[in-house]
C-alpha cells in the first residue's frame, strides 16, 4: 500500500511540474505577443492618418446611401422592373 501511495505522490509531482512549466512558457508567449501589439499600437498612429481621406470617403457614401438617393435609386429601377415583368 505505501509503495501506491509514493507512486501516486509522485505521478502528482510530475503533472504539476509539467503544468507550472506550460504555464512559464504560456507567460512567455503572452509578454511576447504584448510587446508586438504595444509595437503596433505605437507604429499604427502615424499610418491611421493618412488613411483619414478614405475613410472621409467611405462615410461620405455611407451617408449618402442612407440619405435616400440611393432609395430613390432602388425604387426607380423597381419601377422599371415591374413594368418590364408585365
Amino acid at each position: 500500500m505505501p509503495t501506491i501511495i509514493i507512486v501516486c505522490a509522485v505521478i502528482v509531482t510530475l503533472a504539476f511540474v509539467a503544468l507550472v512549466i506550460q504555464a512559464v512558457l504560456t507567460l512567455a508567449q503572452i509578454r511576447h505577443t504584448a510587446k508586438a501589439v504595444e509595437f503596433l499600437a505605437l507604429n499604427a498612429d502615424g499610418k491611421l492618418t493618412a488613411l483619414e481621406p478614405i475613410v472621409n470617403a467611405i462615410t461620405a457614401v455611407s451617408n449618402g446611401i442612407s440619405a435616400g438617393w440611393f432609395t430613390a435609386a432602388r425604387a426607380v429601377y423597381g419601377f422599371f422592373s415591374k413594368k418590364a415583368d408585365s
